[in-house]
C-alpha cells in the first residue's frame, strides 16, 4: 500500500506535480518561518539570562576587588563603565575576562575598542586613563555593539571614589527580565500569526484539483479498497510533500538566519551564535508542520469515504447558519475577559491568552462561510448584470469554499490589525518628545557617600562641586547651570536656582520680578518620558531665601552645548568625576533621553512591520493558491458557459466578485476582532490603560494597500481561465 501510495503520488501527472511541489514550498516556509521564531525566542532567553555582573553590589570587608560601575554616554549610545583595582592574588573576574586589567591598562568591548579607535581623543580617549590591552568577551555582552569597558585603576585613587565597594565576588544571576510580559506576548502571537495562515495555506494547496482526485479514489472504493487505504492514499502525497517541505525549510531557515542576526528585537542586535532553535524547537518544527501538512490533507479530502460513488461531493451542502457567529462571539469573551479582570495574572501567565487567541482564529474561520453567504445574498438582492448573478450562484452554492480562499488574508488583517493597535498603546511612554529648548541641554545628577547606605543621598558637596564646575565651565561653548540642594528640605526634589542662570534657560522655568533665586521642583527631569515633561514645562517657581546657593549641595547639573563636539568634550570633562556622579542617570541630553526611547520604539514597529509582511505574503500565497486552484475545480462549468455565449469579460467579473465580496465582508469583521484583541492586551501590558487603543494612520494605508494586493493577484490568476476554457481546448465527453 505505501508503495502504491508513493506511485500515485509521484505518478499523477501534471497537476500532481504542481501540487506536490506547492505543498512542499508551503511546508518548507512555514518550517524555516518557525524556526526562526524559535531561534529569536533562544536568542532571547541566552541573552537575558546572561549573569548580569552589573548588578554586582554586595559589599564584603574581606573582599578582594574594589568595583566602581557606572554609565557614561557617547554618540546615541550607552557605555557601561566598570573601574577596579585589585586586592590579592586570586580575586574575583566578571564574565568575558580571564582576569581584572591591572592600573594603567583597561578592556574594552569589540565595538568600543572600534569606536576608540575612530573618535577624536578629546571627545572620548580621554575619559579612560590608561592603554587599551585586552577585549571583554562575548560572555558579558548583551550585543555586539554593546559598549563596555574595565578600567584598571590605582586602589589609592578607586578608594577616593564615593562610590566604590569591596567585593569577594561578582554576581552571576541573570537579570530577571524573562517575564517581560510584552515579549512573551509577541513571540506567542508571532507564532500563532504565522503557522494559522501557514496550515491554511498548505490546505488551500491540498485542495487543488481535489475533485478529480476524489474521483479516483471513488473508483478505487469501487474496486474493493477500504476507506482506511484510501486515507492513506490521500495522506501520502501530503507526508511526502511535508517531508520534503520539511528539508526545504531547513535550508530557508539557513538562508533567513544572517538576516535574523540584524534584527534589533530589545533594541539591539543578538550574537549571531546564539540565534539557534533548541534541539527540542528543531524537533517540534519538523515533526508538527509536517503532521499538521498531512492532517490538512485528510481533512481536505474527508468526503472521498462517506460513499464509493463519491456522491456527497456534487449535492449542494446546506447553507451555514448564524449560529456560526457565536464560537467567535464566545472566543473573544474567552480572551478578553481574563485579561480585563485580572491584568497582573495574565501577563505573568499569557498561557489562557496564547490559547484564546487560537480559538478567535478558529472562531472567524467557522464565521467566515456565513458572511460568505450574506455576501452572496446581498449580491443577488442589489446585482442585475449577469457577472454578479454568477458570483452570488456560486456563492450561495459553496461559501465555504468562497470563504476557504480568502481565509489566509483574513486571519492576517486581524492579526495585523491587533498588532497595529498593541504597539503604540504598549511602548506610548517610549515615544520622544522634543522638550523645546530643553532638547539639547545635558543633565547630570550627583551624589554624594555610598549608594549602599541607608538613608537619603542629597547631593555633591561645595568643596567637591566647585572643581567640577570650573572643568565645566572651562570647556568651549559649554554653559553650566547648577541646581543646588536647599538647606533642611530632606530628600525632596526642590532645588535652587539663580535667576540669572535660569534666565539662560527660560523653557525650565521662570522667576518672579526681583527675585535673586528660586527654588524649583525638578523632580520631573529625571523622566524617561519626555512627552510627560513637555506638558509639565515651564516648572513652577517660588522666592527662595538663599543669598549664596554654592554653599548647598551641587543637586543636578545643567549644560547648554553649541554643538555635538562640545557635548562630547564635556562629558569628557565629567568622566574625571565619574564617582560624584549617579552611576545608573548616564549624563545625556533631553533629546537624546527622547531618541533612546523614540529608537526602541521603532525598533519594534519594524519587527512589528516584518512579522505583518510575512504573514501578508503567506496570505496572499494562499490567496493565489486557492483562486487558481479553485478555477482548475470549476473548468468543466465555466466552459459550458464560454461554449454556450457567455463573454470572457462575464466569466472574469463573476470570478473577482465572489473572491471580493466575502473577502471584503470577512476583512471588516477582521478589523473588529482585532481591535477587540487589542483593548486586553494593552490593558495587560498597561494596567492604568483604560481608554480604547486604535492603530495609526499609517496601518489604514498598508490595510488598503494589502486588499490591493489582492486584487492584483486575484487579476493576476484570470489569465489561467481564459486557457483552461478556449474553445480550442473543448473536448466532448
Amino acid at each position: 500500500m505505501f508503495r502504491l501510495g508513493f506511485h500515485l503520488t509521484l505518478r499523477s501527472g501534471r497537476e500532481g506535480l504542481v501540487r506536490l511541489l506547492i505543498t512542499t514550498v508551503a511546508v518548507g516556509i512555514g518550517v524555516g518561518l518557525l524556526l526562526s521564531v524559535l531561534a529569536m525566542f533562544h536568542a532571547y532567553r541566552t541573552t537575558i539570562d546572561r549573569p548580569c555582573w552589573e548588578c554586582t553590589d554586595k559589599a564584603s570587608a574581606s573582599g578582594s576587588l574594589l568595583w566602581n560601575y557606572s554609565q557614561d554616554y557617547y554618540g546615541g549610545a550607552t557605555i557601561e563603565r566598570l573601574d577596579v583595582a585589585t586586592l590579592a592574588p586570586g580575586a574575583p573576574t566578571m564574565p568575558g575576562l580571564a582576569h581584572m586589567p591591572p592600573a594603567g591598562q583597561f578592556f574594552a568591548s569589540p565595538a568600543l575598542a572600534k569606536l576608540l579607535a575612530e573618535a577624536p581623543g578629546d571627545r572620548l580617549g580621554a575619559r579612560f586613563p590608561g592603554t587599551l590591552s585586552g577585549t571583554v568577551g562575548a560572555a558579558a555582552l548583551d550585543s555586539p555593539d554593546e559598549l563596555v569597558i574595565v578600567v584598571g585603576r590605582p586602589a589609592a585613587d578607586l578608594q577616593a571614589l564615593p562610590q566604590t565597594i569591596r567585593v569577594a565576588s561578582v554576581d552571576a544571576d541573570p537579570r530577571g527580565l524573562g517575564t517581560s510580559p510584552f515579549y512573551q506576548f509577541g513571540f506567542a502571537l508571532g507564532t500563532v500569526a504565522l503557522l494559522v495562515p501557514m496550515m491554511v495555506l498548505i490546505g488551500n494547496a491540498t485542495r487543488i484539483a481535489a475533485a478529480r482526485r476524489e474521483e479516483r479514489y471513488a473508483a478505487m472504493r469501487l474496486v474493493g479498497a477500504t476507506r482506511r487505504q484510501i486515507g492513506l492514499f490521500a495522506s501520502m502525497e501530503s507526508i511526502v510533500g511535508a517531508v520534503a517541505g520539511a528539508v526545504l525549510g531547513i535550508g530557508f531557515y539557513a538562508v533567513l538566519q544572517p538576516g535574523l542576526a540584524r534584527i534589533p528585537l530589545l533594541g539591539f542586535r543578538f550574537f549571531p551564535p546564539s540565534i539557534t532553535p533548541t534541539g527540542w524547537g528543531i524537533a517540534a518544527a519538523l515533526v508538527v508542520v509536517p503532521v499538521a501538512a498531512a492532517a490538512a490533507g485528510l481533512v481536505a479530502l474527508r468526503r472521498v469515504g462517506i460513499s464509493p460513488l463519491g456522491v456527497s461531493r456534487r449535492v449542494t451542502p446546506p447553507a451555514p447558519r448564524a449560529w456560526r457567529i457565536a464560537p467567535l462571539i464566545a472566543a473573544l469573551g474567552v480572551f478578553a475577559v481574563p485579561l480585563t479582570a485580572d491584568p497582573e495574572k495574565q501577563r505573568n501567565s499569557p498561557g489562557l491568552a496564547v490559547g484564546s487567541l487560537i480559538l478567535v482564529m478558529l472562531g472567524l474561520l467557522i464565521a467566515g462561510p456565513w458572511l460568505a453567504m450574506m455576501s452572496a445574498r446581498l449580491l443577488a438582492r442589489w446585482s442585475g448584470s449577469g457577472s454578479g448573478l454568477l458570483a452570488a450562484r456560486r456563492l450561495a452554492d459553496n461559501p465555504r469554499a468562497a470563504f476557504r480562499a480568502v481565509s489566509g488574508l483574513v486571519l492576517a488583517v486581524m492579526v495585523g490589525t491587533a498588532l497595529a493597535a498593541i504597539v503604540p498603546a504598549a511602548v506610548a511612554s517610549e515615544k520622544a518628545g522634543g522638550s523645546g529648548s530643553l532638547s539639547g541641554v545635558l543633565r547630570v545628577g550627583f551624589v554624594n557617600g555610598d549608594r549602599h547606605t541607608k538613608g537619603p543621598v542629597l547631593g555633591l558637596a561645595p568643596a567637591d562641586a566647585e572643581p567640577l564646575l570650573a572643568a565645566v565651565a572651562a570647556v568651549p561653548g559649554a554653559d553650566p547651570i547648577p541646581l543646588y540642594h536647599p538647606a533642611g528640605a530632606g530628600d525632596g526634589p526642590a532645588t535652587v536656582v539663580r535667576c540669572a542662570d535660569l534666565a539662560r534657560l527660560p523653557a525650565l522655568g521662570t522667576c518672579p520680578a526681583g527675585a535673586a533665586t528660586v527654588l524649583l521642583d525638578t523632580g520631573a527631569i529625571y523622566t524617561d518620558n519626555i512627552s510627560a515633561l513637555d506638558r509639565l514645562l515651564p516648572l513652577p517657581t517660588s522666592p527662595a531665601r538663599v543669598d549664596d546657593p554654592s554653599r548647598l549641595l551641587l543637586s543636578d547639573l545643567l549644560v547648554r552645548t553649541d554643538g555635538p563636539g562640545t557635548l562630547e568634550r564635556v562629558r569628557t570633562a565629567l568622566s574625571r568625576y565619574s564617582g560624584v556622579i549617579d552611576p545608573f542617570e548616564s549624563p545625556m541630553t533631553f533629546g537624546e533621553v527622547g531618541h533612546v526611547r523614540a529608537e526602541l520604539y521603532d525598533d519594534i514597529q519594524r519587527v512589528v512591520i516584518l512579522l505583518a509582511a510575512l504573514t501578508m505574503l503567506i496570505a496572499g500565497s494562499s490567496l493565489a493558491v486557492a483562486v487558481a486552484g479553485g478555477l482548475v475545480e470549476r473548468k468543466r462549468p465555466f466552459t459550458l458557459l464560454r461554449v454556450s455565449g457567455t463573454a470572457t469579460g462575464v466569466l472574469y467579473r463573476a470570478v473577482v466578485l465572489e473572491t471580493v465580496l466575502p473577502l471584503l465582508a470577512a476583512t471588516m469583521v477582521a478589523v473588529g476582532a482585532g481591535l477587540l484583541l487589542a483593548y486586553p492586551i494593552a490593558r495587560a501590558l498597561a494596567p492604568s490603560r483604560h481608554t480604547a487603543v486604535l492603530p495609526d494612520t499609517g496601518f489604514y494605508l498598508i490595510l488598503s494597500a494589502s486588499l490591493a494586493a489582492a486584487l492584483t493577484l486575484i487579476a493576476a490568476c484570470l489569465p489561467i481561465l481564459g486557457r483552461l476554457t478556449a474553445t480550442r481546448n473543448v473536448r466532448f465527453e
